[in-house]
């Protein structure tokens, strides 16, 4: 089985720095050279080019026919699975391994019901929480080819273009071609920042997860993703991740 991961993103370079260097840690890790692509802005081709990266230059609005065109590059590519990401969510290894192997029991949607929510740069910077859901969360979700030729490889289709309720989309529209799926566990964290729609103090105000140690997230990165994290301005007080603080420089 062969697979592809699509994301857009729009104006956090760093950020999507952070997830182009973790999709490099992937392949060197599984050791596949599996595709992905980038839906987003211009200002972004030379970035995805520089990782080996698919890149779609699309304006930011509408988000739906963003995820749309993305399918549409993956389909002609001939995958025989998608894995959908948000340009500010970083997977472990073994995460994507649990995947994979799903994928060769044949399964029409694999997903996942737990995600950690990291704050990269806020007055919680360097916390981490543990959140749950008892449906597939949008993170992470990978459908089987024969699920997007049913809705012909346009998952985000609606009756006129959206640009919020993305997981609601999908979910309305390929949940009746879905005859088996599986649950895997995994980390995968969603990098908040002052740019994210939803901050990191909504989920620590609102009591959806459970503070973690950070170790739990820094033990799955790479040095380059670590010194991509510590090189992000935040708001907060300064925090000093292990191996990232190079001799006579200031955290600011």
């Amino acid at each position: 089985m062969n697979f592809g991961i699509i994301t857009i993103a729009h104006g956090r370079q760093t950020i999507l720095r952070l997830f182009c260097a973790s999709i490099r840690r992937l392949r060197k890790e599984t050791g596949i050279d599996f595709p992905v692509v980038v839906t987003s802005g211009a200002e972004d081709a030379p970035l995805c080019s520089e990782y080996n990266i698919g890149h779609i230059t699309y304006p930011n609005i509408p988000v739906s026919n963003k995820w749309n065109i993305a399918c549409e590059y993956m389909k002609e590519l001939g995958v025989d699975y998608i894995c959908i990401l948000g340009s500010d969510d970083i997977m472990a290894t073994d995460c994507l391994r649990n995947i994979m192997f799903e994928m060769h029991n044949d399964i029409d949607l694999i997903g996942f019901k737990t995600l950690y929510v990291y704050d990269t740069d806020g007055d919680s910077r360097g916390q981490l929480m543990r959140t749950t859901k008892k449906s597939f969360l949008g993170v992470g979700k990978t459908i089987h080819r024969r699920v997007l030729d049913a809705v012909g490889w346009e998952p985000w289709a609606y009756d006129r273009p959206r640009n919020a309720g993305m997981d609601a989309i999908i979910h309305r529209n390929i949940s009746s071609h879905i005859k088996t799926s599986a649950e895997v566990e995994g980390i995968i964290v969603d990098c908040k920042s002052r740019e994210s729609l939803n901050r990191f103090s909504m989920f620590k105000n609102n009591h959806h997860g459970i503070l973690t140690h950070k170790s739990v997230f820094l033990n799955i990165l790479s040095k380059e993703e670590k010194d991509i994290l510590n090189s992000i301005p935040h708001l907060g007080l300064p925090v000093k991740f292990p191996n990232m603080v190079k001799r006579g420089r200031t955290l600011i």
